[in-house]
């Protein structure tokens, strides 16, 4: 009987050993958006989504294991209970997953090893682990070919969350999140995208109306306890139609849940701030690249102005940008580093060019001579050096460089999180003062128009009566770490702009209540234990719980048994049943 085994490489993430790096930590704000920010740093581990979104969607028995040490992976196994494994890896960890087939093919040769992940992209892989089976592009339908399954199913997207050990200044982040998955895939095809060129430089979609996302969103509520989600899809906005559906849904079943999204500019301003606000989006993540106008979807666009429009409209903004882009020297870098800054978005990142195999633009380097063949694959994560050999500097320089554009950032606009604390509160005064205006003035959503629009029988607005409930809840999960927010700020000037969000936030929502002071008080202390590890430890890194997810089969059965669900803190052992859904083996 065939069984399978999905598994993400082992920990510990974040430490330099014979396997992998410490900037490679299974952490992205910490990694590569809030770095050098200290305790300001928030922290977490995002789950593999795709694995449990490819076992949930097979009919072959599927086990999943998340955040596995060694000794949790061996041991699996070691159980000789299955025919196939699964191992997704990201190019950085391609020595863990080496290791992790050599174990396989040593204690039980019988089984099938299948690589799934970017990691799959590396050139002449065979030479450097022993597999049997490449999953290429998006998974689910990949292996429902391959065990000979019915590849039409429909897609039904399971309850996942975002992240699990999630804390800020040493205490733990109450407010949670779900994950959905809309579908894979980018048509904008930018060269250095190595997720584009994984799809086949084209959208996949998963979910293909607003009422399949809304009802994913209701399901997280329902069995995860959230109502804000992470869209995770390269280029959300894109899909208006669908996008609009959501809205719609939302609005018929009165239900003003929240988003974290990804979006190109020109999506963006297609689709215009009420709509967003409307809809929900209280993150966006917009790639600017560059100050130069190179890129199709950040052409003829005001960045400065489009993202100062987003977060007066309580939408935070990360803006990502590319360093040592063929144009660049010694001179314009710190041009793009100070425009990129120049934008008061809530958080950069900063992202040396990465050339990542299976790219349009690593084959024009390769062919080109650009490469360093020999520069370590698990170096190859984009927050060290630079692996291909650029005109104006030098590898060490290039980490120099990158170092202190995060310094640069936080030293000049203060922590992230006391960023998007100030536009979480601008955002709901901006709401706030809308609706009021517009009810004044009898105006009323136009879904057509996607703008507010003369009526001459207007109603009060009693979804942005909701929406504007949630934006204060948005707005109040930050409250309780403001103080510390600013005892830990770099200078006084980051220090005089936490006093004046804490006076808006007074002036806004009334003074502190009592539990509020309380939970200000335990975040102050954590942090000052969370303070003296890090001054003796320097960056402290906690390792994820190992997540054990069991998925029996469902051939035969047609509806979930919710019955047999057990969780705890660090298991997980799920039996859902006859569910369908795709996306990439990915790490």
């Amino acid at each position: 009987m065939k069984k399978l085994l999905l598994t993400g490489v082992f920990k510990p993430y974040g430490v330099s050993d014979e396997y992998g790096e410490a900037l490679c930590s299974m952490e992205l704000l910490h990694n590569q958006v809030t770095r050098e920010q200290g305790i300001n740093s928030p922290r977490s581990n995002n789950l593999s989504f795709g694995l449990y979104l490819i076992a949930e969607n097979i009919e072959v028995p599927s086990t999943v294991l998340d955040f596995p040490s060694w000794k949790d992976f061996t041991n699996e196994v070691d159980k000789g209970q299955y025919s196939h494994i699964g191992i997704s890896f990201i190019v950085p960890n391609i020595l863990k997953a080496k290791r992790m087939a050599r174990y396989i093919r040593q204690h039980r040769p019988e089984v099938k090893i299948i690589l799934g992940g970017h990691g799959v992209a590396i050139p002449d892989l065979k030479n450097m682990i022993d597999y049997d089976e490449i999953c290429y592009g998006e998974g689910v339908l990949w292996l429902r070919k391959y065990f000979g399954e019915n590849t039409d199913k429909p897609i039904i997207h399971p309850a996942v969350r975002t992240s699990v050990r999630s804390f800020v200044y040493g205490a733990p982040i109450m407010v949670k999140a779900g994950t959905i998955l809309p579908g894979v895939g980018c048509q904008n095809s930018c060269s250095f995208c190595s997720t584009s060129h994984k799809f086949d430089r084209k959208y996949t979609a998963f979910l293909n109306t607003g009422r399949e996302i809304f009802d994913a969103c209701c399901k997280d509520e329902e069995e995860l306890g959230v109502e804000d989600f992470a869209l995770m899809d390269e280029n959300f906005c894109k899909s208006d139609m669908r996008a609009r559906q959501l809205l719609s849904e939302m609005e018929k079943e009165q239900k003003a849940y929240t988003f974290s999204a990804f979006s190109s500019a020109e999506a963006v301003t297609q689709m215009g701030v009420d709509f967003l606000v409307r809809m929900g989006i209280n993150f966006l993540w917009i790639g600017v690249e560059s100050k130069e106008d190179i890129f199709e979807k950040t052409k003829g666009i005001d960045l400065h102005a489009l993202i100062a429009d987003l977060q007066d409209h309580g939408i935070s903004v990360l803006a990502s940008l590319i360093l040592f882009l063929e144009h660049h020297d010694k001179k314009n870098i710190h041009e793009e580093i100070d425009w990129a800054i120049s934008m008061k978005s809530d958080l950069v990142q900063f992202m040396q060019l990465g050339l990542s195999p299976g790219t349009r633009l690593y084959k024009e380097y390769d062919e080109q001579g650009k490469l360093m063949r020999d520069f370590p694959w698990q170096r190859r994560h984009g927050q060290d050096t630079i692996w291909f050999n650029h005109p104006n500097f030098t590898l060490p320089e290039s980490s120099e460089y990158l170092i202190n554009a995060f310094k640069k950032k936080y030293e000049t606009h203060g922590p992230g999180i006391l960023n998007m604390a100030h536009t979480a509160v601008k955002g709901y005064i901006a709401a706030k003062k809308g609706m009021e205006m517009r009810e004044a003035q009898g105006l009323v959503w136009n879904p057509q128009a996607l703008k507010y629009t003369k009526k001459s029988k207007a109603e009060p607005d009693q979804f942005m009566k909701l929406r504007l409930e949630s934006m204060r809840k948005s707005a109040m999960k930050f409250r309780p770490a403001l103080k510390t927010m600013i005892k830990y700020s770099p200078n006084k000037e980051a220090v005089q702009k936490g006093r004046m969000i804490i006076e808006l936030f007074n002036k806004t929502f009334g003074s502190a209540t009592i539990k509020e002071r309380v939970m200000s008080l335990a975040v102050s202390a954590t942090a000052i234990l969370e303070n003296l590890r890090f001054k003796k430890y320097g960056v402290i890194m906690r390792q994820p719980p190992v997540l054990r997810t069991i998925y029996k089969d469902r051939s035969r059965q047609t509806v979930p048994d919710h019955a047999d669900r057990k969780l705890s803190k660090l298991k997980t052992i799920i039996e859902p049943v006859n569910v369908a859904a795709s996306v990439s083996l990915t790490d």
